[in-house]
Order: C-alpha cells, then sequence, then structure tokens
C-alpha cells in the first residue's frame, strides 16, 4: 500500500509540473479553443464509448467469483470516460485536430495523465477493499511488478483511446472540410454565374453606343479610337478560364480599357491614375474582379468637372488598391446592397479567405483585393 502510495504521488508530482511547463510556453489555452470544436457532443459518444468498451469487459469478468462486480465495473467506467474526457480537454488547449500528429510533449503529458488516472483507480479499488487477487498478489510480491503493471495497462488504455480520439476528430475535420468545400463550390458556381450576367449590362452598352454616336457626329477619330475600345473590352468581358482567373495585368487593361471609355464620355469630370508594379502583372485575380469596384465608383458617386471624381488603382504589399474620393448622390437605386462587393467577396472566398478589405474613410472609398501569387 505504502508503495501505491508513493508511485500515485510521485506521478502526480511529475504530470503537474510537466504541465505548467507546457501551458507556460503555450500561447493557446482551452477556453479560447473551445468554440471551434464540438465539445459536448463528442462527451457523449465518448460517454457511450465508454459504456460500450466496459460492458464487454463485464462480460469477461462477470463468471468469476467478484463479490463486488458492479463497484468495479462502475470504477473501470469512470477511469475510461476520465481518460478520454482529460485527453480531449488536453487536444483542445492546443488546438490539435490530429491525435496521431499531436506533438511528443503532448502525447508524452496524454500519457502522464492516463498513468495518473490508472494509478488513482488503482489506489481507489485497494482502500475499497474491491481490488483483484490477481492484482494484489503482484502488489505485495514486487514493487517493480507493480510499476510495470500501471505503466503496460495506461499504455494499453491511452492507446486505445488515442485510436478513438482520432476516429472522431478525424470524421468531424473531414465533413467539415467537406461542407466547406461543397459550400464554396456553390458560392463559385454562383458566383460566375453572377458575373457573366453583369458583364455587360444593358445600361452599360446603351450608353456606350449612345456617346459613341455623338462621337461620331462631333469627332470621328475619337469615336474610331472609342470603338475599339469598346470592342477590345467586349472581347475581354467575354474572355472566361477554367479557373476563373486572370493576370493581373489581364484586369488592369481591361479595366484601364473601361476607364478610358468614361472618360471620354464624361471628359474632365473624372480622372484616373493607374500605378501597378510590374513585378505583379503576371499574379493573378477572380475574371473582372477590378472593372467591377470602377464601376461602382461610378455608380455611387456625382462628379462635375467643378467636382471631379478620381480614382486610383495602385498594388501594395501583395494588394490591388482600388481609391476613389468620395462625392455621393443624393439618390441611388443602383446596387444599394453592395451587390457588387458581395458577389467579388463570393468569388474570392474560393481563391483565398479574408482577402477583400472595404475601408470607408469618408471623404475617400476603398477596396483592397488580395493577390493570388503562384
Amino acid at each position: 500500500m505504502n508503495e501505491l502510495f508513493t508511485f500515485g504521488s510521485l506521478i502526480q508530482r511529475i504530470l503537474s509540473k510537466f504541465a505548467k511547463i507546457i501551458v507556460r510556453k503555450n500561447k493557446m489555452g482551452f477556453n479560447c479553443n473551445r468554440v471551434n470544436y464540438p465539445l459536448k457532443d463528442w462527451i457523449k459518444r465518448s460517454f457511450i464509448f465508454s459504456f460500450c468498451i466496459v460492458s464487454i469487459l463485464a462480460i469477461d469478468i462477470m463468471y468469476q467469483d467478484q463479490p463486488a462486480f458492479w463497484c468495479n465495473i462502475l470504477i473501470a467506467f469512470i477511469c475510461f470516460f476520465g481518460v478520454i474526457v482529460f485527453n480531449l480537454l488536453i487536444h483542445i488547449h492546443f488546438d490539435l485536430k490530429d491525435p496521431v500528429k499531436s506533438p511528443v510533449y503532448v502525447k508524452l503529458l496524454s500519457f502522464l495523465s492516463t498513468l495518473a488516472i490508472c494509478s488513482l483507480t488503482f489506489y481507489v479499488t485497494t482502500r475499497l477493499g474491491v481490488i483483484n487477487m490477481e492484482e494484489k498478489r503482484i502488489l505485495n510480491t514486487s514493487t517493480f511488478g507493480f510499476i510495470l503493471l500501471m505503466v503496460v495497462r495506461a499504455a494499453i488504455l491511452n492507446f486505445i483511446v488515442q485510436l478513438w480520439l482520432y476516429f472522431v476528430m478525424n470524421d468531424h475535420f473531414r465533413n467539415q472540410l467537406e461542407l466547406e468545400r461543397s459550400k464554396l463550390d456553390k458560392l463559385n458556381e454562383r458566383a460566375v454565374n453572377q458575373m457573366l450576367r453583369q458583364q455587360v449590362q444593358p445600361h452599360f452598352l446603351f450608353n456606350a453606343l449612345s456617346s459613341l454616336k455623338s462621337l461620331i457626329k462631333k469627332d470621328s477619330a475619337m469615336a474610331e479610337s472609342y470603338l475599339l475600345q469598346l470592342s477590345d473590352y467586349l472581347r475581354a468581358s467575354f474572355t472566361t478560364s477554367e479557373d476563373g482567373l486572370a493576370t493581373v495585368k489581364q484586369e488592369i487593361q481591361l479595366c484601364e480599357d473601361y476607364l478610358n471609355m468614361q472618360k471620354i464620355r464624361f471628359n474632365d469630370a473624372i480622372s484616373y491614375a493607374i500605378n501597378v508594379s510590374e513585378s505583379v502583372l503576371k499574379d493573378s485575380l477572380p475574371v473582372f474582379s477590378l472593372q467591377p469596384l470602377v464601376d461602382n465608383a461610378l455608380k455611387h458617386n456625382q462628379y462635375t468637372v467643378e467636382h471631379p471624381l478620381y480614382i486610383e488603382v495602385v498594388d501594395q504589399d501583395g494588394w490591388i488598391i482600388v481609391r476613389n474620393n468620395v462625392c455621393p448622390r443624393k439618390t441611388s437605386h443602383e446596387d444599394n446592397n453592395n451587390y457588387g462587393l458581395n458577389n467579388l467577396k463570393e468569388r474570392f472566398s474560393y481563391y483565398l479567405k479574408e482577402s477583400v478589405h472595404i475601408h470607408d474613410h469618408g471623404n475617400s472609398f476603398e477596396v483592397h483585393v488580395k493577390i493570388i501569387t503562384p
């Protein structure tokens, strides 16, 4: 009995010091990470699993001469279920989604905690007088044999628990990944369809043709230039790729063609500048992602020669920034629900997370889109 108590105390001290060292070094915590894990569901499933395992154990010992049969079964259930719950808490604390690939120090902490629970269980059964006769003989015969028994029992139990955690956690995160992929596929399909419907809007074509008609009468050379730009713009707007991506250079060219046409139409009421470095031109963006941002600036602002609209397109630290000064229209019936920006966010979410940032500074409005690098 003294050896049992001494061994249990030693394990408890080692486990306590080891846990404090690891927790001190680790910046994450259970309270921060638990929202990302279905802990209640895992505990319910683990309860049922523990019950099934202990029931199998009961079949093996129920025919033996054990006066405290039900007491042993209850203690075994509490021990097994306690090991599972404690291991769940450890993995959630360290934000680990795969027990098999967990760091060595987590595996060691898991084993030590299992060993401590097994030792405590052994101590309780001894104090209650319901200890197995074979275990009692080993305890009275050899201290080394008792320690070896505890270590082997803890190792086997910990192995079973790790397999169970791998099954439960891997099943959950695999389903989550499949759901996320399915959602992104639907968003991408929906966004592409919306993009295609918006690529050539009737009011844009009407305004473009009206402007072209006026230019033919006033300036035939300018009309020819306008027609060529309109042709290039329409050709580019109908161009699609299998992966839904275009180079930054293609997007900039499309945006510039569109701005040139608007500049011819509104003259000095709008001005623009495009300053994108050569190093990012071969990188990618979702097809038709910059022009809608410029179009939004024209839709939601009023501009005159006295108060012109200024649009700037630049790159900075892996982002393309579309910026304009704000001169809001008194009434705007178009795209009041940020339809274009939401569409852009949906399309970007298929490739990157947190890839569209919107900044409203009051007197200026910016949209940052992340450049997709190979």
